[in-house]
């Protein structure tokens, strides 16, 4: 026989194993810090934007209108209806977020991303229109600058446009209008991403977040511990019963929160509901195998009986040991001399008995209890 080469183990037992420190936790990012934080009032401050938005969108259409570019008016009037429908879907929002309705605020996220849509599109269109509209642009830059009327339109009052309050000459209206639009196409550029792309993404995103803090349930923000209905845990009770195969226990589960709930009791409760039939078959399984052993309980034999045997003492009847699915029987194995008394101190010596099976006899029940 070979003898096998000697494990090798990664800790060696017979010293103690060395003790596991700690790892440094680690620190939180800034952007799970932000998350902790609920995101409530942030999405209800950010629906006063679409809402200035749309304010100065009707101003320009009315300003459009009034100096006869039509063009420019009906590019006015398509960003303020733009605008008013994301304004309206801020609104409702606002009254969903602080009605604290998990419901109103699922919906709240998908039209947040038509909300998103409507502003990205409005800033495009905002954008295009500011160069292929560049003549009537300029022409009414002219004619409000000459006015004196600049500061109309909010477009026209930083510098270098005309928006000074007092009329200056065609020449120099001119001359301004024209500076100030070359000037000021980079940042026309720009405002398509940083105040139009950027800002509904972020949007979106903010309203996102917080719906996920609404159904995280280990977020202090959650709505969904606060709106379960009562019988919900029972029906999920329920239906793990079914899938395991208790369907009499999920049918009787219902009925005994409604006994409790009615203020029935107990004994009334049980009476309504009684045992399965597999809680039955069990009992009677049991009590089947314990009349099969011989036992009986005296509470059993004096009802039957009578008081015939009122010690309280087992009652042993008299069975065979030779069973199959049993082990042989054990036997009191003789002494070889002859002797039926023990010669040394202690209990006696148990064996199965070969040479003297003739003299063997049943052990007495109480002793064999012990080994079966």
């Amino acid at each position: 026989m070979i003898r096998p080469p000697p494990l090798k183990l990664k800790l060696d037992n017979r010293f103690p194993h060395p003790l596991r420190t700690p790892s440094k936790p680690k620190s939180e990012s800034f952007v799970s810090q932000l998350y902790k934080a609920s995101w409530k009032n942030p999405v209800i401050a950010v629906a006063g934007l679409n809402g200035l938005r749309f304010a100065f969108a009707a101003v320009y259409a009315i300003v459009d209108d009034a100096e006869a570019a039509e063009n420019l008016a009906k590019v006015s009037i398509a960003l303020g209806v733009m605008y008013t429908i994301a304004f309206i879907i801020e609104l409702y929002g606002i009254i969903g977020v602080s009605m604290q309705r998990l419901s109103l605020i699922r919906v709240y996220l998908y039209l947040t991303f038509l909300a998103s849509l409507l502003i990205t599109s409005a800033g495009v269109v905002s954008g295009v229109a500011y160069f292929l509209l560049a003549e009537e642009l300029m022409w009414e830059c002219i004619g409000l600058a000459t006015q004196g009327r600049g500061y109309e339109k909010s477009l026209f009052r930083g510098r270098p446009w005309p928006g000074s309050p007092y009329p200056i000459g065609p020449r120099d209206a001119r001359k301004q209008c024209v500076y100030a639009w070359v000037n000021h196409s980079w940042s026309q550029i720009a405002s398509v991403f940083l105040f139009s792309l950027i800002p509904a993404i972020i949007y979106y995103i903010m309203v996102y977040t917080y719906y996920q803090q609404t159904i995280d349930p280990k977020h202090h923000a959650n709505l969904e511990r606060n709106q379960r209905q009562p019988g919900s845990a029972t029906r999920e009770a329920g239906g793990v019963y079914q899938q395991v195969g208790y369907s009499r226990v999920s049918q009787a589960a219902p009925a005994r929160d409604d006994a409790s709930a009615s203020g029935m009791t107990t004994s009334r409760s049980r009476a309504a509901n009684p045992p399965s039939a597999r809680l039955r078959a069990g009992r009677a399984q049991v009590h089947a195998a314990r009349s099969v052993r011989g036992v009986v309980s005296t509470s059993t034999s004096t009802s039957s009986s009578g008081s015939s045997n009122p010690a309280g003492k087992r009652k042993f009847v008299s069975r065979s040991l030779q069973r199959s699915h049993r082990p042989p029987p054990l036997m009191q194995s003789p002494s070889p001399l002859g002797l039926s008394v023990n010669l040394t101190p202690g209990p006696p010596t148990y064996g199965p008995s070969r040479v003297y099976a003739a003299f063997a006899a049943p052990v007495a029940s109480a002793e064999y209890d012990k080994f079966v």
